[in-house]
């Protein structure tokens, strides 16, 4: 995936960024958040495939703890397009990790990058939930926005999804995900994060029952053992009675 910023300046991106910063605010994105869940960026470099490992703890309200850890491939064969194959797994209150899901993930890039205000493209998923009352298929799409600025970087992906078959009938879910990440130093970059859930996307949620969390985050990148290896983190706080107190969050992820 793309990491450094490619910061072409102009109003008409300085414009976009504050338009998609609002609409972060306001909340609009991927159906519930899983503690390993980072946020998608487009991938341009064709040929180049990537091996990832994401790692997540939530810790709820009432002190419950939820662990994932995710191991993906993935890569761009195609000019615009993006795939990869992971596997989850999921562990309660310390207890052993056990396999959650399945998933294929596909990103298409619907506009050349740098060619306007934002960089726009369609992601979609479809899992396959080890535990069946959860339902035989998971799928989730929509749209991913990045926006360079001479100082920032700004992504928004926003995402309706449901699962198929579930034991209790369940309505689209509308969810987000943003971050937004300066360049502090050569292969050094802070910025912010935030994940969250409205509800349904046509009827959403009362306050209390929405999820949304956010907080700082880093990203390292380095040349070590013969290609890019890059790492980020964030510390996550929850937004309302309907989060969680917090979520620590870790992708590691090296390009061949």
């Amino acid at each position: 995936m793309s990491s450094d910023p490619k910061f072409a300046a102009g109003s008409p991106r300085r414009a976009a960024l504050a338009a998609l910063a609002a609409l972060a605010v306001l909340g609009a994105g991927p159906a519930l958040a899983d503690p390993a869940d980072y946020v998608f960026t487009p991938y341009t470099d064709i040929g180049k495939w990537q091996l990832a490992w994401d790692a997540g703890v939530a810790h709820a309200r009432d002190g419950a703890r939820a662990a994932q850890q995710v191991l993906s491939i993935g890569g761009a064969p195609a000019a615009r397009w993006f795939t990869s194959v992971y596997a989850a797994w999921a562990a309660a209150d310390g207890g052993p990790y056990a396999l959650d899901e399945w998933s294929w993930t596909n990103h298409v890039a619907l506009t050349s990058p740098g060619a306007g205000p934002a960089d726009v493209g369609l992601l979609c998923e479809l899992s396959r939930p080890h535990d069946r009352p959860e339902g035989r298929l998971g799928a989730a799409c929509g749209p991913t926005l990045q926006v360079d600025t001479d100082q920032l970087q700004f992504n928004l992906d926003l995402r309706l999804g449901k699962h198929f078959g579930a034991a209790a009938p369940e309505r689209p879910q509308l969810g987000y995900q943003w971050q937004v990440k300066g360049l502090l130093a050569p292969g050094l970059e802070l910025g912010a994060q935030g994940f969250g859930s409205l509800g349904p996307w046509n009827a959403w949620a009362s306050a209390a029952q929405q999820e949304h969390t956010l907080g700082p985050a880093i990203f390292v990148k380095t040349d070590a053992l013969g290609g890019p290896i890059r790492l980020d983190a964030a510390v996550l706080f929850g937004l309302g009675q309907g989060s969680p107190r917090n979520v620590l969050r870790l992708r590691l992820q090296h390009e061949f």
